[in-house]
């Protein structure tokens, strides 16, 4: 008897065609064998009925629908531990992009769509204007000018070597966290500048699946950098805003003039080199562990971009006598809960339950804080304490850095 596999084949299939095809999308769907390996790894397993093997089906069967109408695609993470793990190969993130693309902008959940659309008319996430972020970097520079009357933060300067990047969140919510960058960048003697515009370092566009603005916000931002004459991007820690870039640029053939360099490569580069005086002693009795963001670890390596693993071990064993390896790590690594812009989606029952795993890794650590080289990670494993009622708090790679940093 003939076997034939049985799909609806009176519904068009655009997520499945996109995804086969020979581009920037391909997948390797039809190559999967449905053996279960990414369930074993993925942290929201058993949270909803839908997990990656089930959503590869839909598509290879024609019930594409099904999955873009589903929850699940925004409370995916898209750390992309399944794809690591995948004897096939098969790119399950990339699937969770286009199958996010699809969705309708008025339905999607939370507030991904609203953050996307900031950033492309406001040049940034949290609508900062220009002058109330001049005004923040002006007033975090004059409070450390207390500790280094020298310093400067150059706004805009033409032909300066770094274009450096800022999340948002740090002049919203935590301002004093740009005084650990001025002063890294200070203290390296860097030809650097901060924008006036376009320096968001982070492009939620990705996460919530709106191609066309996540591209146009690229573009805005390479127009403001060549407009500079700048010569790399120095990205901050953020994971997702460093992936979102270089895989943006690639995928939608963008070539810029400039290098991105993630300011943990940056941070490694300038310890090498003998640019800081370094006194590891100032972070002693700080018990620390560190957690590898997703983004700029496990996904830039399966993707072919730099990533920031043995760099930040580096800068830790330069600038942090106590701290400990969390297990499993490196490419390995559990997410922190908030990634690829999750924190945004409002699904925290669903962040909370595949937390758990992250909570149980830094417990074993027993570490009084986790290193988080990223503004997401920071919050993601920031909430997970609360939630778990955990005495440990997140810090940045660029406090303990700075701390650690004689300005004679």
């Amino acid at each position: 008897m003939e076997r034939k596999l049985i799909t609806n084949q009176n519904t068009a299939t655009p997520l499945k065609d996109i995804l086969t095809q020979q581009n920037e999308w391909e997948s390797q769907i039809d190559f999967c064998m449905s053996c279960g390996k990414c369930i074993s790894v993925c942290p929201l397993s058993g949270y909803a009925e839908m997990e990656p093997r089930i959503a590869v089906r839909l598509v290879l069967l024609g019930q594409e629908q099904e999955l873009i109408n589903n929850d699940w695609i925004f409370q995916c993470t898209s750390c992309d531990r399944c794809s690591y793990v995948c004897p096939m190969e098969v790119k399950i993130g990339r699937l969770i992009t286009m199958a996010r693309s699809l969705r309708m902008r008025e339905d999607l959940p939370g507030k991904a769509q609203l953050t996307c659309e900031l950033h492309n008319t406001k040049g940034n996430n949290m609508q900062i204007g220009e002058e109330d972020w001049l005004d923040t970097v002006d007033w975090m520079k004059e409070e450390l000018q207390g500790d280094i009357p020298e310093l400067q933060v150059p706004i805009d300067k033409q032909d300066a070597t770094y274009f450096a990047t800022i999340n948002s969140k740090l002049p919203q919510y935590h301002p004093d966290e740009l005084q650990h960058i001025y002063k890294i960048f200070h203290a390296a003697k860097a030809n650097w500048t901060l924008p006036s515009v376009w320096w968001e370092g982070t492009n939620y566009c990705m996460f919530s699946g709106d191609l066309n603005l996540w591209e146009e916000n690229l573009r805005k931002q390479v127009k403001k950098v060549e407009e500079l004459g700048c010569s790399v991007m120095a990205y901050t820690e953020c994971g997702h805003g460093y992936f979102a870039t270089l895989d943006g640029y690639r995928k939608f053939g963008i070539k810029p003039k400039f290098e991105v360099i993630h300011v943990v490569n940056l941070y490694a580069r300038w310890i090498a080199e003998g640019k800081f005086k370094l006194d590891p002693s100032r972070n002693a009795g700080k018990k620390v562990t560190l957690h590898d963001p997703c983004n700029a670890g496990r996904k830039a390596v399966m993707n072919e971009y730099r990533d920031i693993m043995e760099d930040s071990r580096y800068v830790l064993d330069n600038v942090c006598p106590d701290w400990i390896e969390m297990w499993p790590n490196r490419e390995y690594n559990y997410c922190c809960s908030g990634g690829g812009g999750s924190l945004i989606s409002g699904f925290v029952n669903a962040r909370n339950h595949y937390g758990k795993i992250k909570v149980e890794q830094i417990d074993r650590t027993e570490a009084e804080y986790v290193c988080t080289p990223c503004v997401n990670c920071f919050d993601g494993i920031s909430d997970l304490a609360k939630e778990y009622k955990r005495p440990w708090n997140s810090i940045h790679l660029w406090k303990l850095l700075a701390n650690a940093i004689v300005v004679d």
